[in-house]
């Protein structure tokens, strides 16, 4: 059992880095994509509004890949004033709760209530109010989704990882 909750963990956790590899790759390209609107805007005059919506898709998916490989090297916001009095067997158990009672409900919810906000986006074809603009504003709405499907997993890996250390150290103590 302690074997198949590390292989989860591991695959759980390859999931959560490929969302920090896509976020890293749209960041490379947003700037990319930045830096040659400026330069095109200001040494040709020339501008492009779907450029301009491209950046704001490709920092949709930065933001929404970020939050879950934040939270895989505990980057993310977090009351330290609570949990900086705790030991390590405390955090453990503090990651634990709060894994399960709180990061893992709310993805949950926000994959529930984001979902039909997405797929109403495409059943309506709904397109940038811009006439040179993208027609798939579908996207940026369904990375919300997509966001937290990988919050939920990390939620998950780290619910896992810090119930395998509770029990070995409770294993180890007795």
């Amino acid at each position: 059992m302690l074997r198949f909750c590390t292989s989860l963990e591991r695959l759980l956790e390859r999931i959560t880095g490929l969302a920090g590899f896509i976020g890293c790759l749209a960041m490379v390209i947003m700037v990319a994509l930045i830096f040659g609107n400026m330069l095109s805007r200001y040494a040709f005059g020339l501008g492009a509004v779907w450029a301009q919506e491209l950046e704001w898709y490709l920092l949709s998916v930065m933001a929404m890949m970020g939050i879950a490989y934040a939270m895989k090297f505990d980057d993310h916001v977090c009351v330290d004033i609570l949990s900086s009095r705790y030991s390590p067997v405390g955090m453990m158990w503090l990651n634990l709760i709060t894994a399960l009672l709180v990061a893992l409900p709310c993805a949950l919810l926000i994959i529930y209530y984001s979902f039909p906000f997405a797929e109403t986006a495409l059943i309506r074809g709904e397109r940038s109010p811009n006439s040179s603009g993208l027609p798939w504003r579908w996207i940026p709405k369904s990375l919300v989704v997509v966001g937290f499907v990988f919050v939920a997993t990390e939620s998950v890996r780290q619910a896992l990882e810090n119930g395998r250390r509770l029990v070995q150290h409770y294993a180890g103590s007795a």
